[in-house]
């Protein structure tokens, strides 16, 4: 291989933008610096070449998301976030009430901890503040729900060893992050008054589902189900179809505005996406919540899956960026 070709295979970590207005010129700057008897790149020039390489995708980045379109999915998404995240802390919390308000304190089990129920408050209270355009404080709420959840998750993997409950914590810390964002537009302007009302019903129904099932309508579809891709397992057959539609109603509320804006909000949830196919069919089958069958303890996660969980979501959005900007570039 020629040091040119060398060079070149370099300079094809740039954006392609840059490399068609830059690329030339850095290749004759790089050529006249080298050695007359220079066969490969140096390792300086191979180093800053990748960083900045890095600095010119961190550059590009976040130009992208400073477009208006952007900014109006990071809105939609500081409530669609909080929604869901109280979607699913509240179900515990209001399976218990419904089993209190029906006399049936002994369907309660253990007190349910104050932190669940503070949870389901505080992301509920979020995302009114989200829609009524109170972004400062709903994003202070927010921070302090992310960092509650962070150190659940610390917590889960200390003592079980498992990372299988991850995907709320990644989802927790985008809301705080999306609500930091300052937008021209709240989030029930961009979502729309109609879409607002759906998303609302579909928080109902999934926050709600264990208690229809267990107190309104215990006889029906009392077969469990072992599923893991409606965020739990072990539940009963109709738990799952209402978990389910209210999911479905989640997903139809994104997928029914413009085309930009669908577009940009898949694009901000493929982070939860990766993480949640990491942790839940992941490599190697990793360590599940449950103690292995002989009461011993999974093995605790190795070097290349923390960096598999700290580094796949971030490329992945990188590369929905991209692919996104790529696509709809003239």
């Amino acid at each position: 291989m020629t040091l040119e070709r060398a060079y070149r295979w370099l300079l094809a970590c740039y954006p392609r933008e840059h490399r068609r207005q830059y690329e030339d010129e850095m290749i004759g700057v790089l050529l006249d610096d080298a050695g007359p008897d220079q066969r490969r790149p140096r390792a300086r020039d191979v180093l800053d070449l990748l960083s900045g390489a890095l600095r010119t995708h961190v550059r590009h980045t976040t130009t992208r998301l400073s477009d208006p379109t952007w900014r109006d999915a990071v809105a939609a998404l500081s409530l669609l976030a909080p929604l869901a995240l109280f979607a699913y802390a509240a179900r515990l919390p209001v399976l218990h009430l419904a089993l209190l308000a029906a006399g049936h304190p002994e369907g309660l089990g253990d007190s349910l901890p104050l932190a669940a129920k503070l949870m389901a408050a505080a992301w509920l209270a979020v995302a009114v503040l989200a829609a009524a355009g109170w972004r400062r404080t709903a994003a202070t709420l927010a921070s302090a729900a992310a960092a509650y959840d962070v150190a659940r998750a610390a917590g889960e993997y200390a003592e079980h060893l498992s990372v299988f409950n991850l995907w709320p914590t990644v989802l927790a810390a985008m809301a705080a992050a999306a609500l930091a964002v300052p937008t021209s537009r709240s989030a029930a302007a961009v979502i729309t008054r109609w879409r607002l009302g759906m998303l609302a019903g579909a928080a109902l129904l999934a926050a709600t589902a264990p208690a229809i099932a267990a107190v309104v309508l215990p006889g029906l579809w009392t077969e469990h189900v072992r599923t893991t891709w409606i965020f739990t397992t072990g539940v009963g057959r109709l738990e799952a179809v209402l978990l389910g539609v209210g999911y479905a109603l989640f997903a139809l509320t994104v997928l029914s505005t413009t085309a930009a804006l669908r577009r940009r909000l898949l694009a901000l949830l493929v982070p939860v996406g990766a993480i949640l196919l990491l942790t839940r069919v992941g490599i190697g089958n990793w360590p599940f919540p449950e103690r292995a069958p002989h009461g011993g303890i999974p093995d605790a996660l190795n070097l290349t899956q923390w960096l598999a969980l700290v580094l796949v979501p971030v490329l992945t959005f990188a590369v929905a960026v991209a692919t996104l900007h790529r696509r709809e570039q003239p």
